[in-house]
Order: structure tokens, then sequence, then C-alpha cells
């Protein structure tokens, strides 16, 4: 993580972002304006959280990505005519559009080439469509660098994304009974009340940790019941990505329903869960990347990057899931503790 420095904000920052300054405070929007992001990934996932990122006013945002932009993409970022270029610099004038005082850079160079020095000139990093093996050695660069990690996807109709915030600090507003007068005679018209800023300290894991871990036996069952499906269809899509070198295609639709259905049994069998605990028809909406769950998803996602950059309110520990295809909300659940 870069060192603290003294923030100001113009006078043209503060009419920009009066609406969240009035929201969360000066001294929230200030953390804001000193955030270095890096955002590896940019589908309509990234694209998302990229426009969110963009528009809350961070300090810098670097965008990472290797791959060519391609027509038909979730990513609303790329004009048509930038199709066949490299996805950042194709994306790179829109996102500077949003606001020109967020300082927007791009690296089109694979993230498994980077090592452990170049991540630590970020405040926060979040990655998205990255094998888990390598969102792993991100994660474990950050917790010795003491940088807030975020890993998600976009499979179809549904999504999910793992928050580390290492050791977070953060502060929320709670109504409290007031202080009464000793006047008893005084008549009441109503209990009075006051706010209060009370802090608070979450510990988070490691992705590795919270990957690996058997949620079935770890929370209670109905905990366990809301997350179920969402657990294990996340683990068999990220195994598949690994195994595949690839995430599912419709042109091989059957074959790769197949493998999941073979990679969740695998899954089951290690937690020791009957084989229909999660029914295979569930992936049959996780094909490509769509745009109203991207937005979802990256809606939320971004929004926790701003809690934990603002301290303001408490961020999520540690699983987000959706899925638009079923319940149509989003789940929350510690996962590894």
């Amino acid at each position: 993580m870069v060192a603290e420095e003294e923030v100001t904000i113009s006078e043209a920052e503060a009419a920009l972002y009066d609406r969240q300054i009035r929201l969360w405070g000066l001294e929230a929007q200030k953390r804001l304006r000193a955030a270095r992001v890096l955002l590896i990934g940019l589908g309509g996932l990234g694209a998302e959280i990229a426009k969110n990122l963009t528009l809350s006013g961070i300090k810098s945002l670097t965008l990472l990505d290797h791959r060519v932009a391609v027509a038909n993409s979730a990513n609303f970022l790329i004009p048509l005519e930038n199709v066949g270029k490299n996805v950042v610099e194709a994306s790179l004038e829109r996102v500077q559009r949003l606001n020109p005082m967020v300082e927007i850079l791009t690296d089109t160079e694979n993230i498994t080439a980077k090592n452990e020095d170049f991540f630590g000139g970020f405040d926060v990093v979040c990655a998205t469509r990255l094998a888990v093996e390598e969102s792993i050695r991100i994660n474990d660069i950050c917790r010795k660098h003491s940088i807030p990690f975020y890993s998600g996807d976009v499979f179809g109709f549904g999504g999910f994304f793992f928050v580390d915030l290492l050791e977070h600090e953060y502060s929320e507003e709670v109504t409290v009974p007031a202080a009464t007068s000793k006047d008893c005679c005084k008549p009441k018209k109503s209990d009075p009340s006051e706010t209060k800023t009370v802090k608070h300290v979450l510990n988070y894991i490691p992705l590795q940790t919270a990957f690996e871990a058997d949620p079935s036996s770890q929370l209670n069952k109905r905990s366990w019941q809301r997350i179920r499906s969402h657990f294990i269809t996340m683990k068999s899509l990220l195994m598949f990505r690994s195994q595949m070198k690839r995430d599912p295609e419709v042109a091989n639709r059957q074959s790769d329903i197949a493998k999941l259905c073979e990679i969740r049994d695998h899954i089951l069998h290690e937690m020791k869960l009957d084989n229909q605990t999660v029914d295979s028809g569930i992936f049959e909406t996780v094909f490509g990347e769509l745009s109203p769950a991207a937005a979802v998803v990256g809606g939320v996602l971004a929004q926790e990057i701003i809690k934990a950059v603002s301290h303001k309110d408490a961020p999520i520990r540690n699983h987000f899931f959706f899925n638009g295809a079923t319940d149509f909300s989003g789940v929350v659940e510690a996962i590894g503790f």
C-alpha cells in the first residue's frame, strides 16, 4: 500500500462530488480522492466496476487486461470501431470521459507476468476473469503489503465476489437512547434518541482458506441451505476455468455442462454430500456474461470498495452471490471462519 498523503478537495471537486460529500462526509471523500485502484480484467463486470469507481472520485484507476476487445461483449465501454484492439485501450476514452478528474491508466501486459513489486503501488486490488490459482497468488501478495483485495466473476445470469480486507476498521452511525433529564415531572412526548458514530473492527481470511473451506460443516443448517447452490456453482465454475483454461462456451454447451457436473460431483464427494444437493439445471444459465448480472454484481462490488476505502459502514464479510435466473437477489455469507 502506498504511503498516506494529505489530500485536499478543490472547489471544482467539491461541486462535482457535492452529493457524495453530503452522504458520507468530507473525510470519506478525501480518502477516496487518495485511493489508487488496480482493476484486473475488463469484461462486462470490470466495465461496471470501472464506471462506478471512476464516478466516485478516486485518485487513479489502472485498467489491466491483455485480451482483445470482441464484438457483442458485455463491456459497454468499447466503441464498435475499437473491436480488435486491446480491451483496456479500446475502453480508455469512454472511462476517462466519465470523470476527467480521475487519472485513468492502462496496462496491456498479462497479469501473470507481474511480480510482487508491481502491486505495492496500489491501495486496492480488484481481480476479475482470472484462474483461481492466480487470484490466490495475487491475494497472498496483497496480504504481505496490507492491500485490500477483491475477486469476482459473472457467468451468465449469475455472479459472485470474494472480499479480503485483512483487519478492517470502519465506523457507522447508530441511533441510541439519549441521556434523559432527572426531572421526572416533565411530560414525555416520545423516547428521546441521538445518533452516535461507533467504530468496529472486522478480521478477514485469505482467498485460499475460503476456497478450500467446507461451509456445509462450518455454517448452521439454515445458512448452508441458503448458500449451498451458490457455493457449489461458484467452485465448480472456477475449477472448470482452471482445468479447461477457458470459461463454458455455448458452442460446447452439452459437453461443458457434463464437465461441470463431473466437477460438481467431485466437490460434493470431497464434502461427503449427496450428488443431488445441487441440481445440474443450474449450469444451463452460466454461459456468456450477461449485462444485467454484471450491472448488479459490479454495482455491489464497487460500492464495497468505496466503503472499504472510506471506512464508512459495515463491509461484506466475505462472499456475495447473485443468481438472476432463480432468486433475483443477493446473498452474503462469511465462509471459512
